[in-house]
């Protein structure tokens, strides 16, 4: 379905017809099929609402840089069209950046988060790589950064082991308009959530591939240590994207963080 938020129009598709709500959030350069797996797992005892960010997947870009308190609104917009009060969420990699945004600003509207393969700051060299990334994007169209970025996103002999994920990440990439990767890029490269993670009180699980180098494992063991009450999980052998590498160690931490919490179970 087409769903209006923010001045902007997104493809949405939900899953399950009955119990709570969950909302997914994909990373820069993928799409709601991130999350096919989660979603199978999640669908026979929750709704779960997944939606294609700007420029990505189904959904159109709108022009110029965007920023992380306008793909929040996004997030916040879709909630609202329909009628959602408030929802779990797991956002991966921009996703998960989106879920810190959610718990700062809009607390209200989460009954729980998964921060994956994320970031809560930048740095000098972080801010660099996005906006050259957006640079050579705007030069050669979304095909000059395809084989560097697979290769950034998988752990060391994926290709070997799993080839069928190597294409599904590369298919996902291509499948990304320069200007939604370009305006998102941006977006990334001015994160500055860390002064401010101490806040959160929402329920929050932070997860990790062990061979993550975009949002590594210190960094998020330090997100880990910001978020009060928070659980950490590294799974091993997995790289930026480990939910579709370790889709079974993933999706189980996930829907116990969910059922806990429906079931009165988080201390």
């Amino acid at each position: 379905m087409q769903i209006r938020s923010n001045a902007a129009t997104f493809n949405v598709r939900i899953d399950g017809d009955k119990g709570p709500w969950v909302l997914l959030s994909h990373g820069l350069a993928t799409d709601i099929s991130m999350w096919d797996e989660l979603t199978d797992d999640l669908k026979n005892r929750y709704r779960v609402v997944r939606y294609d960010a700007r420029g990505h997947g189904g959904t159109p870009a709108t022009d110029g840089d965007y920023t992380l308190d306008q793909l929040t609104t996004d997030a916040v917009g879709i909630l609202d069209a329909l009628e959602i009060e408030k929802a779990h969420f797991a956002g991966l990699s921009m996703g998960g950046m989106i879920a810190q945004g959610l718990m700062l600003d809009h607390p209200a509207r989460v009954k729980s988060a998964v921060i994956a393969d994320s970031r809560h700051t930048t740095t000098e060299e972080f801010t660099h790589a996005w906006s050259s990334r957006a640079d050579e994007v705007r030069k050669g169209g979304i095909e000059a950064v395809v084989a560097s970025t697979v290769e950034r996103w998988s752990s060391a002999g994926l290709a070997q082991r799993a080839p069928q994920v190597v294409e599904r990440m590369d298919w996902m990439i291509r499948n990304t308009s320069a200007q939604g990767y370009c305006g998102c890029a941006i977006a990334l490269a001015h994160l500055n959530y860390g002064p401010r993670l101490s806040e959160i009180r929402t329920p929050t699980l932070v997860v990790c591939g062990d061979e993550d180098h975009g949002a590594p494992p210190e960094n998020s063991r330090q997100m880990h240590t910001m978020i009060k009450g928070s659980r950490f999980l590294v799974v091993e052998q997995a790289g930026h994207i480990s939910n579709i590498e370790k889709p079974a160690v993933f999706n189980n931490a996930v829907a116990l963080l969910f059922d806990d919490l429906e079931h009165s179970r988080w201390p």
